[in-house]
C-alpha cells in the first residue's frame, strides 16, 4: 500500500497530500495542479524555503501559474530549484495585463467546446495562477477588463466566453503562428458582424489566419490629427485583408486600395442582395448569401492551389 504524507504546497501555500517517487515529491490536488499533480525533485524543498520574503512574494506565484498551465494541459510537469530562473525567464512567461488575461481566455477555451458554454471556476479568490497574477486584486482586475472588452461574461464563479473572446482565444490557442487577417464589413447591421463571428472567422482560423475587423484598431481615428496615416499603419501589418463592398464606404476603398497597392491579397465580398451593382474595375466580390455559403466560397479561394 503506498504510504502518502501531508505537506504545505510551496507555491500555493495549500496542505495536501504528497507522495513520493522517482526522486520526486509529488503534490497532488493542490491550486497548482486541482485535479492533478506535480513533482518537485528532491533537495529542491528547503532551498525554496529558505528564500527571502521578497524572492517568494515574486517567484512563488509565477511557478503556481506556470505549473497550473501545464498539467492543465495534460502536460507531466517536474520543477527543481536549480531551473526556477528558466522557468521565470521563459518568453512564454506573460507580462503584461493583456497577455495575463489571454492566459484565462485560453483556460476558458480548453474547458469548452464553444462560446456561450459555462465554466465554474472553483474557489476563484484563490485563482490568481490562471492569469499569473501576483495577488487577487490583478486577477480581478484583468476579468473585469475582458468582460468590460465583451469577451467574457461573468456571474460569481461561472464564466462563459463571448463569441468575441472565442475568436480571441483560438487565435492564441494553437502553437502555431497565425497570420494577421483583417475584415472591412460595409454597413452597421450587428447582426452580419455577429455571422461573421459565429461562422467565418472559426474557418478563417482553421486555415492559418488571425481574423479580426480592422474598424476596432481605429476607433480613435477623428482624434488623430493624421487620420489617413493611421487608417493605413494598421493594414500594412496584415497578411490578407478580406473587404465586403456591399454598402462601402470611402475608408473602405481607401483601405483595400492601399493594401492593392502594397501587395496585400484582397478578396471582395458583397452580398448577394447587392449583386448587378456597378463595381470598380478588377473588383470581382464572392457573392454571399449567409455566412455558411460564404464559407465555402473563401475555402475555395484560399486553398487553392
Amino acid at each position: 500500500m503506498e504510504v502518502m504524507e501531508s505537506k504545505r504546497c510551496l507555491f500555493c501555500d495549500e496542505m495536501v497530500k504528497v507522495k513520493r517517487k522517482g526522486g520526486c515529491e509529488w503534490y497532488i490536488d493542490c491550486m497548482c495542479a486541482p485535479g492533478g499533480s506535480y513533482g518537485l525533485q528532491e533537495g529542491s524543498y528547503e532551498p525554496f524555503r529558505l528564500m527571502s520574503y521578497s524572492d517568494k512574494r515574486s517567484t512563488f506565484p509565477i511557478m503556481s501559474a506556470y505549473i497550473r498551465e501545464q498539467t492543465d494541459c495534460d502536460e507531466k510537469v517536474v520543477v527543481s530549484y536549480e531551473e526556477r530562473g528558466a522557468i521565470l525567464q521563459s518568453p512564454l512567461i506573460p507580462l503584461t495585463s493583456e497577455e495575463k488575461g489571454i492566459r484565462l481566455l485560453r483556460f476558458l477555451h480548453r474547458h469548452t467546446s464553444g462560446p456561450g458554454e459555462p465554466v465554474i471556476i472553483n474557489q476563484f479568490s484563490q485563482s490568481y495562477n490562471l492569469t499569473y497574477s501576483l495577488n487577487l486584486q490583478e486577477l480581478v482586475y484583468i476579468t473585469e477588463k475582458l468582460k468590460e472588452d465583451g469577451f467574457i461574461e461573468r456571474i460569481g464563479s461561472t464564466f462563459k466566453l463571448t463569441e468575441k473572446g472565442w475568436v480571441e482565444a483560438s487565435n492564441n490557442a494553437s502553437g502555431k503562428s497565425l497570420k494577421p487577417c483583417y475584415v472591412l464589413l460595409s454597413g452597421s447591421d450587428e447582426n452580419v458582424g455577429r455571422e461573421w463571428l459565429e461562422t467565418v472567422f472559426p474557418l478563417l482560423i482553421q486555415l492559418g489566419y488571425a481574423p479580426k475587423f480592422l474598424e476596432e484598431d481605429v476607433s480613435s481615428q477623428r482624434l488623430d490629427p493624421k487620420p489617413v496615416e493611421t487608417l493605413l499603419q494598421s493594414v500594412s501589418d496584415c497578411k490578407l485583408l478580406i473587404a465586403d463592398v456591399t454598402e462601402p464606404g470611402a475608408e473602405l476603398w481607401l483601405r483595400a486600395g492601399f493594401a492593392v497597392g502594397n501587395d496585400i491579397p484582397v478578396i471582395w465580398t458583397c452580398m448577394a442582395s447587392a449583386e448587378g451593382r456597378e463595381q470598380p474595375q478588377g473588383v470581382r466580390p464572392l457573392y454571399w448569401e449567409d455566412a455558411e455559403s460564404l464559407n465555402r466560397l473563401l475555402q475555395k479561394v484560399l486553398t487553392r492551389d
